[in-house]
């Protein structure tokens, strides 16, 4: 039997609002009708894990609420593992009234116990300013949702991704502490996306080549990299890395999975 861990953005959806490439709905029906084991695996940090669910549905993907994991869903165990109770958030308004929702102090000042840096569309010299006075006057702790590096938009541009914001802000601070990695593939991500299926034979599909596909094949897990995303295969070869299977669209993937199973 063979595990799927496949990434959203990319790979099932093509841009930032949630359409799906052409076959996705049809690729995730044939695995729940083949019995294939799989979990979504997103490092999307602008909503809730049951919001990204509900839009899913909504754009034709037959999905429960288990089907599909976030660092966004890690996040309020997290903060408060930390004692982390007042927040400044760069990220969205989605994002802000998650963790309002969830008990945390959402402050718009530099008075915070930690900086939660989340993908934010509406990133500006303000909120750049108190985060960096969070971390520099009040020893705020930096809270990165995920590590990307960067991140395509819906025009086919791209723009820094939270990784990317939160080592700017650390490099600013001359902040000393390790980013956390909430979100894929760090082990505790992926500890939490395998809970209750099988874990011999594991496979991450993603077309982010440096934030999952590296560090899945360092922990051990079998490496898919789709070139429907952001990367392409000019990318990858100039990134020095090799991923166990290269696939372009998810007809293809579908193909090689058969012939795992049969393996």
């Amino acid at each position: 039997m063979v595990t799927l861990l496949v990434d959203m953005d990319g790979v099932l959806t093509k841009d930032k609002e949630f359409n799906p490439f052409e076959y996705a709905p049809h690729f995730i029906k044939n695995l729940k009708k083949k019995g294939i084991p799989f979990r979504i695996v997103s490092n999307n940090s602008t909503r809730s894990p049951d919001l990204i669910v509900e839009k899913l549905r909504q754009k034709g993907f037959d999905l429960e609420y288990k089907d599909f994991i976030s660092p966004v869903g890690i996040l309020p165990d997290y903060l408060k593992n930390k004692n982390l109770r007042s927040i400044f958030v760069i990220g969205s308004l989605l994002l802000e009234q998650f963790l309002k929702e969830a008990g945390f102090e959402i402050r718009k000042d530099y008075k915070v116990s930690a900086v939660v840096v989340a993908q934010d569309k509406e990133l500006d010299f303000f909120k750049i300013k108190t985060a960096v006075s969070a971390v520099f006057l009040n020893n705020a702790k930096i809270v990165p949702v995920n590590l990307s590096r960067i991140v395509k938009d819906s025009d086919g541009l791209y723009f820094p991704g939270a990784g990317s914001l939160s080592a700017m802000i650390a490099q600013t601070t001359g902040y000393q502490e390790e980013l956390p990695n909430l979100g894929k593939p760090s082990p505790e991500f992926i500890k939490l996306a395998l809970k209750g299926l099988p874990s011999e034979r594991v496979f991450l599909i993603s077309d982010d080549i440096y934030t999952d596909l590296i560090g899945a094949k360092k922990i051990g897990i079998r490496t898919v990299f789709m070139t429907t995303g952001k990367y392409t295969a000019e990318e990858l070869e100039k990134s020095g890395f090799t991923p166990d299977y290269i696939c372009g669209s998810l007809k293809e993937l579908e193909n090689k999975i058969f012939e795992w199973l049969k393996d």
